[in-house]
């Protein structure tokens, strides 16, 4: 699976968040006009690259990595009893995922992505039993087709508390879930959306967490608001589990701590 961002991804959504002008990023970054329109245009541009991303505050090798397409993911297999269903948007693709307990083959949805039927063939092929459904956020990639999984399973909707929707009861920062042999913990971390939550998932051979839109391998969600304390608030909650923990992102590769603590862009 590619890449959610290119290094142009990464760029603009650092200059976009700090609102700096083209303008500006000239003046502080110490480039010319031509530089910045031939690194727009696609030209590898290293000396650039590198200026701008320390003026963004970015990590100047990790940007150059996916400029070169150096930049990989973690080859990540994910632990026995979970899925991950990959499903179209316009020209994107949004990840959702099923996770449940061996004893009990009580299950647990993050997110609803735009085509349940993966969902509903996986829930009849390994009889499980689909408790809750827990929304890392409400944008309409990541819950079109919650209503459909709701009326077909009967499972109880939760979608972060500053995200409401209707049939959904609010999930709040810290709140825990015990579906089975599985402990849900809910990390309210907003930036991407006002209510953007990451669920930490343990009660598996290895640890994982369901991070939606606050985090990509290799990149974040574009941050609509409070972009220092997004980026903060995401070292704290997600950056700080074990380092071992597989990330679940809605779009893109799976990732792990580790790795992103080594080499994402935005955190140096």
């Amino acid at each position: 699976m590619n890449l959610e961002d290119t290094h142009l991804d990464v760029l603009m959504k650092a200059q976009k968040a700090q609102g700096m002008t083209d303008r500006d990023l000239v003046k502080l970054a110490e480039i010319s006009v031509p530089d910045l329109n031939n690194l727009r245009a696609g030209r590898r541009e290293p000396t650039a690259i590198e200026k701008m991303a320390r003026v963004l505050g970015l990590r100047p090798d990790s940007v150059i990595a996916l400029a070169n397409g150096t930049w990989n993911a973690p080859a990540v297999a994910l632990p026995p009893n979970v899925l991950q269903f990959t499903t179209p948007f316009a020209d994107l693709t949004v990840n959702h995922y099923l996770v449940w307990d061996p004893k009990t083959r009580l299950a647990v949805a993050f997110d609803a992505g735009t085509n349940a039927d993966p969902l509903f063939a996986a829930l009849e092929r390994h009889k499980l039993t689909l408790a809750k459904i827990l929304l890392t956020h409400a944008h309409g990639d990541h819950v079109l087709e919650l209503d459909r999984i709701i009326e077909r399973t009967k499972a109880v909707g939760f979608t972060p508390e500053a995200e409401p929707l209707p049939g959904c009861k609010p999930v709040e920062d810290g709140q825990r879930f015990k579906v089975g042999g599985l402990h849900i913990t809910a990390h309210s971390v907003p930036g991407h959306s006002t209510g953007g939550t990451v669920y930490e998932i343990r009660g598996l051979e290895t640890p994982i967490a369901s991070v939606g839109d606050v985090i990509f391998a290799g990149s974040v969600g574009s941050i609509r608001s409070r972009y220092r304390p997004a980026l903060d608030d995401i070292r704290q909650k997600v950056l700080s589990l074990p380092p071992e923990t597989i990330l679940l992102p809605g779009h893109g590769p799976m990732t792990t701590v580790a790795h992103e603590l080594a080499h994402n862009p935005f955190f140096p």
